[in-house]
């Protein structure tokens, strides 16, 4: 049965799989707001463009959970840590997507530093592993990502990121070779409490993906997300809410063929850092 599942899942979403899934968003803001996330500077920025990091003012950890199709084969799971220090930022994080006969994993390390309002710049080293059944051997390789912001005014900031750029092998028979990920978006602050984003991203094993994303700030600390994206055609909605020092987002995305995906995070802010 699971290696059914594994097979549906696997035509489901054979661009992604052959793309390596954990380059993809992480958290449920960015997941509601049309996987837009190149140009956020929250938490999940150490998964989405380590840049982002570089000015946020917490430590803090965080979990996220994503439930394809409501099979379980399909999971994506993320964890990480933030720490603040005088020097920049640093970051640990954990992804896994699959299950106990196929998955995918990836630790990272990544420092984040501004170098003032038109710069931030962001590092993260990544080891990544590639688990099969116990028929065939693992896959493993190291690679790093690099991202870019830079607040172009007040209300513009503008944001770069790659992921892989050195194009590494894995060592099969036919040598191949993990993607390579570009980003390129912003974000306006329309108003104090509303929010436009999009970008775009190009993916070296698939077509462009074009994303568009809205946030409204409402009272008490609750925000309300949509968004689409192109690769493949999907609209996506959430909320999000803050409480004290405890963050909670969630998102739904809907395609018409495959259906609807669910993800949620959950953020500690654990202690505000003054540098």
């Amino acid at each position: 049965m699971r290696r059914s599942l594994f097979l549906i899942g696997l035509c489901l979403f054979c661009n992604h799989c052959f793309s390596w899934d954990l380059s993809g968003v992480a958290g449920g803001r960015s997941n509601a707001t049309g996987n837009c996330s190149v140009s956020f500077n929250d938490f999940w920025s150490i998964q989405n463009n380590p840049a982002g990091m570089a000015d946020y003012p917490f430590l803090g950890v965080g979990f996220s959970y994503e439930n394809r199709f409501f099979m379980k084969e399909l999971s994506y799971y993320n964890t990480a840590f933030v720490m603040p220090v005088k020097i920049g930022t640093f970051g640990l994080s954990m992804s896994r997507f699959g299950f106990e006969d196929f998955n995918e994993n990836k630790l990272g390390l990544a420092y984040a530093r501004d170098f003032g309002p038109y710069l931030k710049m962001g590092l993260k080293l990544d080891y990544l592993l590639f688990n099969f059944s116990d028929d065939y051997e693992k896959r493993q390789t190291a690679t790093f990502e690099l991202g870019i912001q830079s607040d172009i005014t007040d209300n513009l900031r503008i944001g770069v990121y790659v992921f892989n750029p050195i194009n590494v092998k894995l060592k099969t028979i036919h040598n191949e070779r993990v993607p390579v990920v570009f980003r390129f978006g912003f974000a306006y602050r329309v108003t104090k409490d509303f929010l436009a984003t999009s970008e775009v991203e190009y993916n070296s094993e698939s077509r462009i993906d074009y994303r568009f994303g809205l946030e409204y700030h409402t009272l008490n600390e609750f925000y309300i997300r949509v968004g689409v994206h192109t690769n493949p055609a999907t609209a996506s909605v959430g909320v999000g809410y803050t409480l004290n020092r405890v963050v909670i987002d969630v998102s739904a995305n809907m395609n018409q063929y495959t259906g609807v995906s669910f993800q949620s995070s959950l953020i500690f802010k654990i202690k505000e850092v003054g540098l």
